[in-house]
């Protein structure tokens, strides 16, 4: 009986210890993409503390991607539930359009983003088609904060603080400040589907693609 319950057990936790393996993070980095991209953003999302209304735009950038790092969990079906983490660094031209109910004020300048490591958390479906590998994104974070230098900043808080003079200390321009420094990317725009050409994957990429597709 105890031979029998020990066998048992230890069948159990073999189990266990596959089934855990079997879902377990595999983690994909693609070094050809790597690069510069130009103009990858366009509208952010707008900053509201009324009376006070702000609306952002990026018309050019150039943005360095330094490292890419995808932890994928397989989730049956070509379905993956993972983290995408990404390191930048860039520079572009920022527009932001001042509402202060009753004037209205625009202001350009240059935008730098210091080096930062961003995380989308969604889920994708992965299949492989003729000469590459077919990503379509199931589920995304509705934005994305990013870090951003620029005088422009200062001259919005300065304005904020004027307005806030004339509240009489009702308007809060803490928040603002905020918002400013890390505004949102909106990310309901996005294409949800992304080929990978095989030309663009190493042999050693597209062996980790095709072992996860390959899991079950």
């Amino acid at each position: 009986m105890k031979r029998a319950l020990a066998l048992a057990a230890a069948g159990l936790l073999s189990g266990a210890a596959l089934a855990a393996a079997a879902v377990a993070p595999a983690e994909l980095r693609l070094t050809k993409y790597n690069r510069v991209y130009e103009n990858l953003a366009g509208e952010l999302a707008p900053i509201e503390a009324p009376p006070v209304r702000i609306r952002l735009s990026s018309p050019s950038q150039a943005i360095l991607v330094k490292d890419n790092l995808a932890r994928l969990t397989p989730l049956g079906g070509g379905r993956f539930d993972g983290r995408v983490e990404i390191e930048l660094l860039g520079k572009g031209r920022l527009v932001v359009d001042v509402d202060l109910g009753q004037s209205t004020q625009r202001l350009e300048d240059e935008v730098l983003l210091p080096r930062q490591r961003l995380a989308i958390d969604g889920v994708a479906r992965i299949e492989r088609a003729a000469g590459g590998y077919r990503v379509t994104a199931e589920r995304l974070p509705p934005s994305l904060r990013v870090e951003i230098r620029s005088r422009i900043v200062n001259e919005v808080i300065d304005l904020c603080s004027g307005a806030s003079l004339l509240s009489l200390g009702a308007l809060d321009c803490g928040p603002l400040a905020q918002a400013l420094e890390r505004p949102e990317i909106p990310l309901a725009g996005v294409a949800r589907e992304l080929f990978l050409p095989d030309a663009e994957l190493t042999a050693e990429e597209r062996a980790t693609l095709d072992r996860l597709l390959a899991a079950r």
